[in-house]
């Protein structure tokens, strides 16, 4: 992609006689251009330089979509000050949108012509011309930089599984005599021992944790199967479900003044479960985890689109921008005394209704995950 972003650069600005330009393409998040291809005096400082819709030209283009001609930048009010003449040694400039399908792609921008003369409607044709081209190809680019992310994805996720799966069942045996033994040690202490006991207990306590983190392994390995996996087979009320989640929950509500709010929509279907308690459970407890004290989380279900939609809103910390596209990765965690697979096992159940998860967050001010399960149940 990037050798074929500054082809098409070095292609205008040469026929052009230019020697100043850029291509930016839009963000994942489709709110912002992103310098990709730069070739002038600036061309290392602007490289990944982020520009929102409507900001400076290239900005004002991609919100328009439509080309730009600008002779003489001094003329031209509505973008005077958009424009640092500074920048330039000519008052002149050519933007142009990359468009496929009605959708918006980038913006290449040319400017700073060898000559100091302004660019002409002509010029301003040929680079409409290249961008039409170059569009396409760039969307099938992207097509397949996402195919191969994906194809990663399912890899390292295939990976994870196995050793997750096969770490877990090696520890499973030999876990359980250490417990076994260990309650075996507790009963014949009694308490003629108060420090024994104490460290018998210690070690117990740390047993059971180690124990939760093998079940939370196995679960993970076994999320995305339905044919092997424990997890109940079986139709389930979602609103029972997230009342019984909530009321589990209340205590620690309680203790930090957390206000517990369940919207739930009457007579929504049964589906098949593959691990709801779980997901939902995870949901509510990291909810809990983002708000010091004194905040709110609103839980509802509905309809929407053949989908049974849930809700999970909190005005916790939020999620910062960089953290959102790894915190369904398996152990990528930010809690010091987290696992890491919570939020994995809750993508791989969801992935088994072949449902989705959608987050909205910002940072400081709350998070909103809303998971999408067929009506169907499982499919």
């Amino acid at each position: 992609m990037q050798e074929y972003l500054e082809s098409i650069l070095n292609q205008c600005l040469d026929i052009l006689e230019s020697n100043s330009g850029s291509i930016l393409l839009v963000s994942n998040n489709s709110r912002e251009i992103i310098v990709r291809a730069a070739r002038g005096r600036k061309e290392y400082s602007i490289l990944g330089k982020r520009l929102r819709f409507g900001e400076g030209i290239s900005g004002f283009v991609a919100e328009q979509r439509r080309p730009l001609l600008v002779e003489d930048v001094s003329k031209e009010n509505f973008v005077k000050d958009r424009c640092r003449q500074k920048d330039y040694r000519t008052n002149s400039f050519l933007s142009v949108p990359l468009i496929y399908s009605g959708k918006l792609l980038g913006v290449i921008n040319i400017t700073e012509k060898n000559n100091e003369k302004p660019f002409t409607l002509k010029e301003l044709s040929f680079v409409s011309a290249i961008a039409m081209s170059a569009a396409k190809t760039i969307e099938k680019n992207i097509h397949c930089e996402h195919l191969e992310k994906q194809l990663q994805c399912f890899k390292d996720s295939t990976a994870v599984t196995k050793f997750a799966s096969s770490v877990a069942h090696e520890l499973n045996n030999p876990l359980d005599g250490v417990m076994r033994y260990t309650r075996l040690c507790l009963s014949c202490v009694g308490d003629q021992n108060d420090v024994l006991r104490e460290y018998l207990l210690e070690i117990q306590s740390g047993l059971k944790r180690m124990a939760g983190i093998i079940k939370s392994m196995l679960a993970f390995s076994f999320a995305g199967d339905r044919n092997h996996s424990p997890l109940m087979r079986q139709k389930v009320d979602i609103n029972a479900l997230l009342e019984k989640v909530v009321s589990f929950n209340r205590n620690e509500a309680y203790c930090k003044n957390v206000e517990i709010q369940l919207r739930l929509e009457k007579d929504l279907p049964k589906i098949n479960d593959c691990g709801l308690e779980q997901v939902f459970m995870n949901f509510v407890k990291n909810s809990l985890d983002a708000i010091d004290k004194d905040g709110k989380i609103i839980i509802k279900d509905y309809r929407s689109n053949g989908h049974i939609c849930i809700d999970f809103i909190d005005s916790g910390s939020g999620v910062d921008e960089e953290l959102r596209n790894k915190i369904f990765e398996p152990f990528f965690t930010t809690k010091s005394n987290g696992k890491g697979l919570g939020l994995a096992i809750v993508k791989e159940i969801i992935d088994c209704y072949k449902g989705k998860i959608e987050m909205e967050s910002v940072s400081g001010s709350g998070t909103k995950f809303t998971v999408k399960i067929p009506s169907g149940g499982l499919i």
